[in-house]
């Protein structure tokens, strides 16, 4: 008997806790339900001076490795950082110049997603909860963090750091906390509610 082969799409992340975090939403014991299996590769940074054209440059090598391998669809998932542009802005401006670096046929299976501000504040979103399950040892005292620069400029290290305790580790607990996260909670947007739209706009373009 053949073995039944799982769709694969592919992911090009600019660090290692979002390359270990991102593939828990199809295998970790949070896990959501229809998530496909979850391909990253790791940019290694990007750094803020970067322009959406030298953006689309560094990670077109990657992105047409995962076409080639069959992992569609790719989606390239980038921090907005302190940028001005607002987070759909900056994706858009990454799509359009990722476009004159693929064939008009693989761009159909390439999309940016950006994390705003940054992968933390997909952590922080559900914050209340993390508090509540006992993985943060105080509640948060603000409401919604997204697109937040946070205390200190240092989009959400301050307040992670508090919240747990001591000094946030960002490829330890990144991960981990990512992994305890209640997904469907992380992602309620909207007024008065403390979700992430960026990472409702991840999930929707993984299809879940």
């Amino acid at each position: 008997m053949s073995r039944v082969r799982v769709p694969t799409m592919g992911m090009v992340v600019e660090g290692e806790t979002e390359y270990y975090a991102l593939p828990l939403l199809h295998r970790g014991t949070n896990a959501i339900p229809g998530c496909p299996a979850i391909r990253t590769t790791n940019l290694g940074g990007i750094g803020s001076h970067l322009t959406p054209a030298g953006i689309a440059k560094m990670a077109a090598p990657r992105i047409k490795t995962h076409l080639i391998a069959g992992h569609k669809p790719v989606i390239l998932c980038l921090d907005r950082e302190q940028r001005p542009e607002c987070a759909g802005a900056f994706a858009q401006a990454i799509l359009t110049a990722l476009r004159g670096q693929v064939s008009r046929e693989q761009a159909a299976d390439v999309h940016v997603v950006i994390a705003d501000r940054t992968f933390e504040a997909w952590i922080l979103a559900d914050a209340v909860g993390l508090a509540k399950r006992k993985h943060f040892i105080r509640a948060p005292k603000f409401h919604c963090f997204e697109g937040s620069m946070g205390e200190r400029q240092l989009k959400g290290t301050v307040e992670l750091t508090r919240l747990l305790g001591r000094e946030y580790r960002k490829t330890g607990d990144g991960p981990r906390l990512f992994g305890e996260l209640d997904y469907q909670v992380a992602r309620d947007w909207g007024r008065g509610k403390r979700g992430s739209r960026s990472f409702d706009k991840l999930l929707r373009t993984l299809g879940v």
